[in-house]
């Protein structure tokens, strides 16, 4: 059942996925649909509004407890952005609100080239996430490489941008109109001004999809011109980062492949005609036994099941608001996934609607700055891993947010097993397997600290291992044969010093768990050890 649910999600996933792209962008009414969508791709700046609603209708036959919950919590949220800027394609801001069953959580975000900055009530600082070609500095990296990787995809950031209109234009082009798709005239208030819009309404339905799909595939064949032109475009944003990044492979590794690849991303022309002419050919024997294959698919027992997912209640419906000069001032979209009859699997149906305003477009904008000045918690932390104890650690115990993720959610709880006498080999990816020494289980020191969502840092000089621990605030230190640790600074007593084998640091488990908070239960007959945090 779960591997259906799974499936399904997906199914609708990749669903609404489609339906955004094939929304109607031949001309209707006069209006210029391909261009006017276009347009929004072409918007730099703008100051804007949205508010997002999910619905969430359970099936309670099939509904766990936990299941239960989350629909308790979370069956009616509300997202409102109340004033957000874009400044440029790199710089933007936003604040708004999160409501849900047990209340709002207010929230201030940040984004540039390098960071995004969150400050959300409860937070003790504003939390950083690098995002982008910053996340990429670690040790995994050496700093050349990583510099030079960060600047290459700086550089194709920005050439995206500036091809995303062109790119956007050929596949809204190819796309062929929804069944119902209509123009008219009206008059909207949008941020407090009076304007003569043109109103689109568009809907498409999950029974078009198959037919939607196949005209698209269709005028992107017969467009051989557009297709090379679009290949070529993207050829020009990609091909420069994939050249400095297979450069950097092959310098350090000789790789055989780079010397395959590399003389088709270094010639256009020809990355450009082998590519055209693969699609050409795959689009051609697709389309040829389009009908049949989707006939043939839906008679097995899986494509039946998506066919049922296809036929249900699954649709999108738009209105889209342009102003004179083809740019989008307000949009409301209404999204509804529903499952089949008997396919529920506890919940029947998911309702999204979003209704936005946009003003100030490709006019000055400023984004708001978060202030920083009094530090930051940063999410990625110097092993460049985001957990969850460190998202909670930033809060303060008192605010919605911690309640929300610790108590309600309960997203830092975690239930670890360790089986002395398991044969398998599961622990292979941290080393040598764990091992009971006179009744001091040792373990390989990332085994369990990891997934705790500690950091865990060596110091070779000394042979030492530092563990931090950000929901508890410990820091512990070991030392390789010493039977003296410290714990926030305080000397302790081991019963077995940390050891050294074959290359893999072993600490003692239960030293060092319950210094995290963390509660840990021996099975003399099964040999396991378990191992629990709230």
């Amino acid at each position: 059942m779960f591997k259906q649910k799974r499936r399904n999600v997906l199914l609708s996933s990749l669903l609404v996925l489609v339906l955004l792209v094939l929304a109607g962008c031949q001309p209707v009414g006069g209006l210029d649909v391909n261009k006017v969508l276009t347009n929004s791709f072409a918007v730099k700046s703008a100051e804007s509004n949205q508010t997002i609603t999910v619905e969430l209708t359970p099936d309670h036959t099939g509904l766990s407890p936990e299941a239960q919950k989350v629909f308790d919590l979370f069956g009616n949220m509300k997202l409102t952005i109340t004033d957000a800027k874009t400044e440029d394609p790199f710089h933007a801001s936003m604040k708004g609100t999160l409501d849900y069953a047990k209340g709002s959580i207010p929230f201030q975000l940040s984004l540039d080239e390098q960071n995004m900055i969150l400050q959300v009530e409860g937070a003790k600082k504003p939390l950083v996430l690098r995002t982008g070609a910053a996340a990429l500095g670690s040790a995994d990296m050496p700093s050349p490489m990583a510099k030079a990787l960060q600047e290459e995809i700086q550089k194709m950031s920005k050439r995206m941008v500036e091809a995303s209109p062109s790119l956007a234009s050929f596949l809204m082009g190819s796309s062929p109109n929804p069944n119902k798709i209509s123009v008219e005239n009206v008059s909207e208030k949008i941020h407090g001004e009076s304007l003569s819009l043109q109103k689109l309404h568009a809907e498409v339905h999950g029974s078009e999809l198959i037919d939607l799909v196949k005209g698209f595939l269709t005028n992107v064949l017969a467009d051989e011109k557009g297709l090379k032109e679009f290949i070529g475009q993207l050829y020009d944003v990609y091909a420069p980062f994939l050249q400095a990044v297979l450069k950097q492979v092959g310098e350090s590794e000789n790789d055989e492949m780079t010397a395959m690849i590399m003389p088709y991303l270094q010639n256009k022309t020809l990355a450009v005609e082998f590519v055209f002419t693969t699609l050409k050919t795959q689009l051609g024997m697709v389309l040829s036994k389009y009908d049949a294959t989707v006939a043939a698919y839906f008679a097995t027992e899986e494509g039946a099941a998506t066919k049922a997912w296809l036929d249900g209640g699954q649709y999108i419906k738009t209105d889209l608001y342009f102003d004179r000069d083809g740019m989008t001032r307000k949009s409301v979209t209404e999204l509804m996934i529903t499952a089949p009859e008997g396919k529920a699997d506890g919940l029947k149906s998911i309702k999204i609607t979003s209704a936005a305003e946009m003003w100030n477009i490709n006019k000055a904008v400023k984004a708001d700055k978060i202030d920083t000045s009094a530090g930051v918690i940063d999410l990625n932390g110097t092993t460049g891993r985001m957990t969850p104890s460190k998202i909670v650690a930033s809060l303060d115990p008192n605010s919605q947010l911690y309640k929300l993720l610790r108590n309600e959610l309960q997203i830092t709880k975690k239930e670890i097993t360790i089986i002395m006498n398991d044969d398998s080999d599961d622990y292979g990816y941290f080393g040598t397997k764990p091992y009971n020494d006179n009744g001091n289980v040792m373990v390989p020191d990332r085994f369990v600290v990891e997934r705790l969502d500690a950091e865990v840092e060596w110091d070779e000089a000394a042979k030492q291992v530092k563990i931090t621990d950000p929901l508890k605030g410990s820091v512990i230190t070991l030392t390789v044969g010493s039977t003296t640790a410290t714990v926030n600074g305080m000397p302790q007593t081991l019963e077995k010093a940390a050891a050294l084998v074959d290359g893999t640091t072993y600490i003692p488990v239960r030293f060092v768990t319950e210094n995290m908070g963390a509660q840990v239960k021996w099975d003399q007959g099964t040999q396991t050890v378990s191992i629990t945090r709230e």
